[in-house]
């Protein structure tokens, strides 16, 4: 998931003022010298905190989603998403991603390393 910018995953660095709440339970399921793989879930509200993604990486979503992103430069919008979509991402990504939808949401990350 990248490095997050403080212990707490709730503010960037230097940055006061980009408050997160209830963090949503992270598992890493496996960490190497190719992939980092870490399982998700969302309540609903819960908040992956602040993070820059130091690597491409993909998402598998195992349930339905409705998720608001917040971005370092201000960016914000509402994805959606169905079970069994696979998504990639860029590297450099600095974000905060919210459960919108009115349940758990699970899923799986996989940054590429290599």
């Amino acid at each position: 998931m990248g490095e997050y910018y403080n212990e707490e995953r709730n503010s960037l660095a230097n940055v006061k003022d980009l408050p997160v709440g209830k963090l949503a339970n992270r598992v890493v399921l496996e960490d190497n010298d190719k992939v980092c793989v870490s399982y998700f879930e969302f309540a609903p509200g819960d908040n992956t905190g602040w993070h820059k993604h130091a690597f491409d990486y993909c998402t598998l979503y195992l349930t339905d989603a409705k998720l608001f992103h917040t971005r370092y430069d201000g960016t914000q919008f509402l994805s959606e998403h169905q079970a069994r979509e696979f998504k990639n991402h860029p590297v450099g990504t600095e974000h905060n991603v919210r459960n919108e939808s009115d349940h758990v949401i699970r899923l799986l990350e996989v940054e590429y390393k290599s």
